[in-house]
């Protein structure tokens, strides 16, 4: 079996650790957010490896919250899912980031 064509532009580093991240859309109520979380599992310097149990789809923008070294503080970060898979009854996900 041939395995799929890389497309990645950098090389990705582990990075497992709790991630939230925000899904805004409007709905019969005006704009709503959905709050989620997952754990990434690799980063970048273009994109984020995300395993969740909420069904992002390709193209969705979703407001990651990357937690820092310190204390409860966490980077706030735009993405766009570039791929979404179902794997196992979870969703392994791939970001790439928004300038």
């Amino acid at each position: 079996m041939r395995d799929q064509e890389e497309k990645r532009t950098s090389a990705r580093s582990l990075y497992e650790r709790p991630v939230k991240f925000d899904l805004n859309f409007v709905g019969s109520n005006g704009l709503m957010t959905i709050e989620q979380e997952g754990v990434s599992v690799d980063i970048s310097e273009h994109g984020l490896g995300l395993c969740t149990g909420y069904p992002l789809k390709k193209d969705e923008i979703v407001k990651l919250r990357l937690p820092l070294n310190s204390a409860k503080a966490t980077l706030p970060v735009f993405a766009k899912v570039a791929w979404s898979r179902l794997v196992e009854k979870r969703f392994r996900v791939g970001l790439e980031f928004l300038e």
